[in-house]
């Protein structure tokens, strides 16, 4: 039974949230009525989730949640933060604090367990390292997407690293609020250690960026990508991999190496034709394949059945169109962040769901 520890104040707000999580949810619940408390029994009795309020006396849940995420007992322990206010400032408060999510009060109870079965699920499935890229032959169908939301997700199960392979200034680093100082360009001419060269997102996911410059595809060799491969195994569990929609050198070699591929496709005729082309070149790595379909455009949708029955492989997730997606990307907070109980979030989370349950 997963464990959660409730910090706020308010009597009656512990009392409401015991009663929901034990009775709905089905949770054992460590209640706390301030911060200091609160901080003691999250060293001590080490939950896999604490639900935080910001507003408390001598120590706020900000100054909470940056300590437990400081402590390497608890640093990557499940943290939603509870507060009154719902500006985007404050969402970006919660975050750079360390909460994998923010939720304003009153508290739709409905939301909660939702937002709390979604963190605490994948870390109950103890995974195998594993190296995921993200691929389509098609451009403009969504991987860059699916890449940062799926490492925000694996971030909150183990360390995890995101690589934007794009040879022509990719957007992972903007689409998470970073402004990176380097980039993988850098090892062409000085090949450090690939732990140098990444940036770290509030959420503890780090980053190594694409350069801000175009560079030729075959500029990264197979014993490059090869080399920081091995280097990121060594600080991260999981490597998610934004990768180019190209048969290039680089992109040829992680598709050798990875534990599991999820190949993104369209749904039109011409998204399954070039699926349909790119399963043929991946048949070696067939039983690596982990297919989604994409909705990148609103309007009807073709049934999944009849997608894979073309495709003669299984899909995992269909993910649907939400405008929304625009919107929190430009704002540097991902829909699984911004939005975590979106239909497009929970269809992310099966995609998390499928390739830990596999890594397993």
């Amino acid at each position: 039974m997963a464990r959660i520890l409730i910090i706020d104040d308010n009597p009656d707000m512990l009392q409401m949230l015991d009663m929901v999580l034990t009775s709905q949810g089905n949770y054992e619940v460590i209640l706390s009525g301030d911060g200091q408390d609160g901080l003691a029994k999250a060293l001590s009795e080490n939950p896999d989730l604490a639900i935080v309020d910001v507003m408390m006396p001598e120590m706020n849940g900000y100054e909470v949640v940056r300590r437990i995420r400081a402590n390497s007992r608890t640093a990557n322990m499940g943290i939603i933060i509870l507060t009154a206010r719902g500006q985007p400032v404050d969402k970006t408060a919660a975050l750079e604090a360390g909460a994998n999510a923010h939720m304003t009060k009153p508290v739709n109870m409905k939301e909660l367990l939702d937002l709390v079965r979604n963190i605490i699920n994948p870390k109950r499935k103890m995974s195998k390292p594993g190296i995921f890229p993200i691929f389509s032959l098609r451009g403009g169908i969504g991987v860059s997407t699916i890449a940062v939301n799926l490492a925000l997700l694996l971030q909150q199960v183990e360390p995890t690293v995101l690589v934007d392979l794009s040879p022509r200034g990719g957007h992972d680093a903007l689409y998470l609020g970073l402004k990176p100082q380097v980039h993988w360009g850098m090892y062409l001419k000085n090949p450090v250690h690939a732990e140098q060269l990444l940036t770290e997102h509030p959420s503890h996911l780090r980053v190594l960026a694409s350069p801000p410059f175009p560079v030729q595809d075959e500029l990264l060799s197979r014993e490059q990508v090869t080399q920081i491969l091995e280097d990121l195994r060594g600080i991260a569990k999981f490597i998610v991999i934004d990768t180019p929609p190209v048969f290039a050198n680089s992109s040829l070699c992680i598709l050798d190496q990875a534990d599991q591929i999820v190949l993104v496709s369209g749904e039109d005729p011409p998204g399954i034709q070039t699926t349909m082309i790119t399963l043929r070149a991946l048949k070696p790595q067939l039983e690596q394949l982990r297919l989604v379909l994409n909705a990148v455009t609103p309007g009807p949708r073709p049934p999944a059945e009849a997608v894979q029955t073309a495709l003669k492989v299984p899909i995992i997730s269909q993910l649907p169109f939400d405008p929304a997606q625009t919107t929190a990307l430009r704002r540097g907070t991902p829909i699984v962040l911004s939005g975590p109980t979106a239909p497009l979030a929970a269809g992310i989370q099966k995609i998390a769901h499928a390739i830990l349950q596999s890594n397993a």
